[in-house]
């Protein structure tokens, strides 16, 4: 469907956000319409209060600082409560394993909690331990960065589905985020990685019942006309550096997209930072408004 058809019902059915395979397009695009409204009600200097007298627990790890930063915005800017707990890593992780502890932590007036960690495994299993709304806000592969990278290619290109969308780097890092997020809402993905790192048949199967997928290891090839290129950072190794000379064979009004930080010696070159196409700096803007959006649609007044 065509988003800018779609008709927003300012509700969501559904209780967490771990991840976007659970997700459909009409849900994704609920997210999405509130989260532009939002943004626009905050710049008109309207004070929102959907989360008025509601706290959210924030469990991160050290070192995630702009992923914190951005709900701490988020759930401040709607009135809600913050309660952030920063810890290590070996901390979290026994936290998040131990029922009891996390059955007590919901039962202290926690409205949602939001956890912060490498792997979204973690995530997953707080869903299945405990009875209030899960957010996933894995830093790098998370839903809430599909979402923010989504609002950034729709307010760029004014649609989402029929566009190309080329994805480089190892897709087990990004499969059931990023990969999931683009065919549900109808765009045609080529993935562009070493053959050794192709995609499973269960993913390139599971793509196929919303959109058109396609594999190769050629990135000229594969970024050939397209109107999106995400990158993600691993070690693929310099045949899947993106750089300026790269940009040039996608469209000439194509964007690049790729989740913060950036690595020193990832997949994307600095030259690519001046290029009109270079949208990371807006896509990470979004993030605190995706996020309103979803706090607001889960557990909102």
């Amino acid at each position: 469907m065509d988003i800018n058809l779609f008709d927003p019902t300012g509700s969501l059915k559904k209780k967490h956000l771990v991840t976007l395979a659970n997700y459909g397009e009409n849900e994704i695009y609920e997210i999405l319409y509130l989260a532009r409204d939002l943004r626009v009600r905050l710049s008109a200097g309207e004070k929102l209060s959907s989360l008025k007298n509601k706290y959210v627990s924030l469990l991160t790890k050290r070192g995630f600082a702009r992923t914190r930063i951005a709900f701490e915005s988020a759930v401040t800017k709607l009135s809600g409560i913050p309660m952030v707990s920063t810890m290590h890593g070996s901390e979290l992780e026994s936290i998040i394993k131990d029922k009891l502890t996390l059955e007590a932590v919901a039962g202290y007036g926690v409205n949602a909690i939001v956890v912060q960690t490498e792997e979204s495994t973690d995530a997953e299993q707080l869903e299945k331990t405990v009875n209030v709304p899960i957010i996933n806000a894995n830093g790098k592969s998370g839903p809430c960065e599909v979402l923010s990278a989504l609002l950034t290619v729709w307010k760029r290109k004014g649609k989402l589905s029929g566009l190309k969308v080329a994805a480089v780097g190892n897709p087990e890092n990004y499969a059931d985020s990023f990969l999931f997020g683009f065919v549900n809402c109808g765009m045609d993905v080529t993935v562009i990685c070493p053959k050794n790192n192709f995609p499973s048949e269960k993913i390139v199967n599971y793509c196929r019942q919303y959109s058109d997928i396609s594999v190769t290891d050629d990135l000229t090839t594969g970024i050939k006309n397209a109107d999106v290129v995400f990158v993600s950072d691993d070690d693929s190794g310099r045949d899947y550096l993106v750089d300026e000379y790269v940009m040039e064979k996608a469209k000439p009004d194509a964007i690049l997209l790729h989740t913060l930080p950036i690595a020193e010696n990832g997949n994307l070159d600095e030259s690519v930072y001046d290029l009109p196409s270079f949208a990371v700096s807006e896509e990470a803007s979004y993030l605190p408004d995706v996020e309103m959006a979803i706090l607001t649609l889960l557990i909102g007044n």
